[in-house]
């Protein structure tokens, strides 16, 4: 009844009619087009740039007083193990289920940190070796048999039963395993120009990344070669290393493990994005201009910052999609994560951290998204039954 009501309403008639009258006036049609026109540009315009402010989107304050140069999360991403930057040297740090960080007391000067979501390790000067399990208050130091004198470790990873250790031995750099309390012989590279910086463990063995010190850039007044070597070990023999890539460009800074995937690994460097596969092949599948940090999240997408900005890309795409992270969110991100089921980042200085939730990113941005297309199509099929009824009247159709 409501409705028929107004259907009938010979003001709502009235108003109509005027509408249209004011449309079909010859003088009035041009302008009428016009601004039609620039309204569903304007519209559409306004709606793809807040399609691409991410949703699920949280930024806190951390309390700590350095940027964090790596960090571990557990299973759930609610605890951590850091290490951060204060300034003067390198301090562990833990995060409890509350969200309070506090100082982790070692006794020894830590310089690296890697391990599992359920178990982390810890390395420092003289060989020092930590393990901890995660969320736990304290972490147990391990005394390694070390063929030689210990050194200073650079980067490690693995579990309580065997990993890897990247070791600063003298002039250069050796490459060992451990399995148990023993430590394999050490194995560095041919090349001496070759500089190994960080181990991860992957399906197979491990990789490595690094640069060479021959490929340095004046004008960066660095360093500044991507390098990738390929290293494969057991029996307390010393490993052997295989070079996968060497190529100009910053160095590769990340290197991200994957299951379920065609690749075992992902690596980002400062100009590029790799894939390895499971027989050591290397694919670039994304570059972009000086990516500083890059992780993945569960649905295996990737999610990167660089100097255009964050962006994502799914592994198969061509082209990286920038997003817009909304007001009040700091752009300076660094050291990416996954953690849980998030992702999270932490500006420079390590006073921020921004959270994102991925799957409310993929949800809400294909519904607005697909929303957006309803309306744009409703405005368009609205303006030409407007310019139609004005024709059709024009010529005594109706």
């Amino acid at each position: 009844m409501f409705f028929n009501f107004i259907g009938y309403s010979p003001s709502v008639d009235n108003i109509i009619e005027r509408l249209f009258a004011f449309i079909d006036s010859p003088r009035e049609r041009p302008w009428v087009a016009m601004g039609a026109l620039g309204i569903f540009i304007l519209f559409g315009a306004v709606w793809v740039n807040q399609a691409q402010v991410l949703p699920g989107v949280s930024v806190s304050d951390t309390g700590l007083s350095g940027s964090v140069v790596d960090i571990m999360w557990d299973t759930d991403g609610e605890q951590a193990l850091a290490l951060v930057d204060n300034g003067d040297d390198l301090e562990m740090m833990i995060r409890d289920s509350q969200g309070t960080w506090s100082v982790l007391d070692c006794n020894c000067n830590v310089t690296a940190i890697g391990g599992t979501e359920s178990l982390w390790v810890a390395g420092g000067e003289d060989g020092w070796i930590g393990i901890m399990y995660a969320g736990s208050n304290s972490i147990a130091p391990r005394s390694f048999n070390w063929p030689d004198t210990p050194p200073e470790i650079v980067s490690l990873d693995g579990d309580i039963d065997d990993g890897w250790l990247i070791v600063e031995d003298g002039s250069g750099r050796l490459v060992h395993t451990w399995s148990g309390l023993n430590v394999s012989e050490g194995a560095s590279y041919s090349i001496s120009t070759i500089v190994m910086d960080e181990v991860e463990v992957v399906s197979g063995g491990a990789l490595i990344i690094g640069h060479d010190m021959a490929g340095s850039n004046p004008a960066q007044g660095q360093a500044s070669s991507e390098v990738l070597i390929d290293a494969a070990g057991g029996s307390g023999s010393a490993p052997q290393l295989i070079l996968l890539h060497r190529g100009a460009g910053s160095p590769f800074h990340t290197i991200v493990p994957m299951d379920d995937s065609s690749f075992i690994a992902i690596v980002g460097g400062g100009d590029a994005i790799y894939g390895v596969s499971a027989d050591r092949d290397v694919h670039r599948i994304a570059g972009s201009i000086g990516v500083s940090t890059i992780a993945i999240d569960d649905e295996g997408m990737l999610w990167f910052k660089g100097d255009n900005g964050l962006s994502t890309l799914e592994i198969g795409d061509a082209q990286p999609t920038n997003v817009i992270c909304p007001d009040g969110a700091p752009t300076d991100l660094t050291t990416a994560a996954s953690s849980g089921e998030n992702i999270v980042m932490f500006n420079e200085d390590g006073s921020s951290r921004v959270t994102i939730d991925p799957s409310a990113q993929h949800s809400l941005l294909r519904s607005l998204s697909l929303l957006g297309d309803l309306i744009l199509v409703l405005t368009f099929v609205a303006f030409v039954g407007f310019g139609g009824h004005a024709l059709m009247r024009k010529h005594d159709i109706i």
